[in-house]
Parts: structure tokens; C-alpha cells; sequence
């Protein structure tokens, strides 16, 4: 399988700037998501991979090789819109034949390959049906299997799963990622849905504004932000703003409260104001009975909300560091509501810290 190295790609819309001065390399056989929300330029940048669009400077290198002076049809690259795109005419397997019949391969080469892949994508058994008569998870998988049959170096996905229902996404990303892996084709993944690019990445890079905010594996990505936009977006994040007391120690004030912040990156200066960032499920709670001293380590709150998630229930929180939300079970959070007093207790090993 290709590597894929973008280096400083930029891309104007009039006013708008599109990509900026963006680097990326993607080894052979990996699997990467670009993540970020709408207008940040994940899709402009794989649409310029795939010679969709052409960027106003820098270089696509494919093998290390420059590939912008290409047309789309001689990059070798296999491509799945968000829209499925199928030929209505078309049944499924020869829907899946179209790009070895415009490459004037033999039926029965092109029949085979269409029935390995179809089989493959769990279509076995519609080979003979219509788009009309397929659901959208369906549609979807034929369209996987039509951009694999002409046997890329790259495959390019973007936002595949975004027009199905939940269930049938989850399901889907899963076979995707199954079908990548049999296959050991490079693949760049466009999504907003952190989800998705978290649970089926080699690594994510989280874009903004036409530009990479980290670059890393879905646990880095999610255990160790390093902007607050990526605190923020990957996630839900609680923020709190503090003073550091001492670099050396690591030691910020947030409120009433000390805090020692492990964070190994952390490097900021006495007197410096932070933001510290805590997952929700990283807050303990427990319910302060009349007489209950809090231990060392814990401080008073006040249960503000219950949002019930299934498994774990959010529990907003109004506490002297500020407002804060905690993820616990929901067979705890049955004994809490609204204005219940509770002890509150931070995992500072989990701590991450960003200069404002």
C-alpha cells in the first residue's frame, strides 16, 4: 500500500481560507481521520488528494511521489462520498463492476472481483437488486466495495456514515475499519463525529481553521489535549481557570482549592493564569450525610442536574472552583437529585493544563 505526505497545502475561496499551509504524512496501511467541525478543511484537503480540487500551493506525494499534475482517474485512489452515488440503472454487482468495465477488464474478471467484494461488504446475497430496493446501509456498503475494486493504493471516505441512522453507523464504522484491515489499504477518513474517528483510527488529526491542532493516536487525542480547542471538541471537557502557584511543583490555585497537576507538560510560570481541563468521568462524588466530614482530597457541591446516559448518568455540579459535570453510574445516581449535597473529589493524575 502507498504512503500519502501532504506538505503545505494551502486553499483560498475568495476570502476564505480553506487549508492552511497544511502537513500530513500517512504511512502505508494506516488508518487516519481528519476530525473537526464543519468549514475547518478536511474535505477540501481530501478532495485535493483525490483531484477533486487543486490547492493554490504546496504538494500531494503519493510514494513520494508528486501527484498534483494527475488527473482523478490516474491517481489509483478509491473514493466514498457521503452521498452513496450509485447508478440507479445498475444493480449492485454491476454498480461494483463500472470502474474494471471502464478499464476494459474481461466479464468474467470483472463479475468475480464484483462478487468477492460484495461478499465481502456482507452483500453476498444481493448481487441481482436495485439501489431502490437496498436500505441506506446497503447502498453504502456497495459503494465501499465499488471503490474497492479497482483495487486502490488509497482509499478516501468522506463522511460515509453521516446520512444513516445511529445504529446502522455504529455497525457500519465497525466494517469499515474490519474490511481496511483484511485489505492493509491506506485510508484518510473525513468525520465530525468524534466518535466515530476515535473508535476506529490508527490516529486522529483534529483540524481547524485549515490547520492540524494535534496530530496522534485516538488515547493521546482524548487523555492529553494539548490546545483547548482540542480539549473542547473531542469530548466533553470540564474547564476551570486557575493561577499557578508554583512551576516547579506544578501547583495551581482554582478557587479556594491548591491542585497539583502531574501534567508532564506542564511549563508555566508562578502567577500565570491556566486553563485546567478534567474529564467528567475522571470526578468522583458521594453523598455528604448529616454529621459526614469531608476527607482530604474532597470539597462540598451541590447536584444542579441528572441527565441520564444509560450506563452512567451526568451530574452537574455548582461547587466553589466553578461549575463542573461528573459521569456516574446510574445505578449510584439513583440516591442523588436536584440541590443533594455531595462530596466532590478530582482525579489530579488526570489533569491537564493549557496557557490562556
Amino acid at each position: 500500500m502507498a504512503t500519502v505526505e501532504l506538505r503545505g497545502l494551502c486553499r483560498r475561496f475568495g476570502n476564505v481560507v480553506a487549508l492552511d499551509h497544511l502537513d500530513l504524512e500517512v504511512g502505508s496501511g494506516e488508518f487516519v481521520s481528519l476530525l473537526g467541525p464543519s468549514g475547518c478543511g478536511k474535505t477540501t484537503a481530501l478532495r485535493i488528494i483525490a483531484g477533486f480540487e487543486w490547492p493554490d500551493s504546496g504538494e500531494v506525494l503519493v510514494e513520494a511521489k508528486d501527484v498534483l499534475g494527475q488527473p482523478a482517474n490516474k491517481r489509483n485512489m478509491g473514493m466514498v462520498f457521503q452521498a452513496y452515488s450509485l447508478f440507479p440503472n445498475m444493480t449492485a454487482q454491476q454498480n461494483v463492476e463500472f470502474g474494471l468495465r471502464v478499464r476494459k477488464q474481461s466479464h468474467e474478471v470483472r463479475a468475480q472481483r464484483a462478487r468477492e467484494l460484495l461478499e465481502l461488504v456482507g452483500l453476498g446475497s444481493a448481487l441481482n437488486r436495485f439501489p431502490r430496493q437496498l436500505s441506506g446501509g446497503q447502498q453504502q456498503r456497495v459503494a465501499l466495495a465499488r471503490s474497492l475494486a479497482i483495487q486502490p493504493s488509497v482509499l478516501l471516505l468522506d463522511e460515509p456514515l453521516s446520512a444513516l441512522d445511529a445504529k446502522v453507523r455504529v455497525q457500519l464504522r465497525a466494517e469499515v475499519r474490519r474490511i481496511q484491515q483484511e485489505l492493509g489499504i491506506t485510508t484518510l477518513y473525513v468525520t465530525h463525529d468524534q466518535e466515530e474517528a476515535l473508535s476506529i483510527s490508527d490516529r486522529v488529526a483534529v483540524m481547524s481553521q485549515g490547520r492540524i491542532e494535534q496530530l496522534g493516536t485516538p488515547a493521546q487525542i482524548y487523555s492529553g489535549p494539548r490546545t483547548a480547542f482540542v480539549a473542547n471538541f473531542v469530548g466533553t471537557m470540564n474547564q476551570l481557570e486557575g493561577t499557578v502557584v508554583s512551576m516547579e511543583d506544578r501547583v495551581v490555585r482554582c478557587g479556594p482549592l491548591l491542585l497539583s497537576v502531574p501534567d508532564p507538560t506542564f511549563n508555566h510560570p508562578a502567577g500565570e493564569t491556566v486553563e485546567l481541563f478534567l474529564r467528567p468521568e475522571d470526578i468522583g462524588i458521594e453523598v455528604l450525610s448529616n454529621g459526614t466530614q469531608l476527607v482530604p482530597g474532597q470539597f462540598e457541591g451541590r447536584v444542579t442536574s441528572l441527565t441520564f446516559l444509560g450506563p452512567v448518568t451526568r451530574v452537574g455540579l455548582t461547587t466553589d472552583i466553578g461549575p463542573l459535570l461528573a459521569d456516574v453510574s446510574s445505578a449510584v445516581a439513583l440516591n442523588l437529585a436536584a440541590d443533594t449535597v455531595v462530596a466532590v473529589k478530582l482525579d489530579s493524575a488526570s489533569l491537564r493544563s493549557i496557557a490562556r
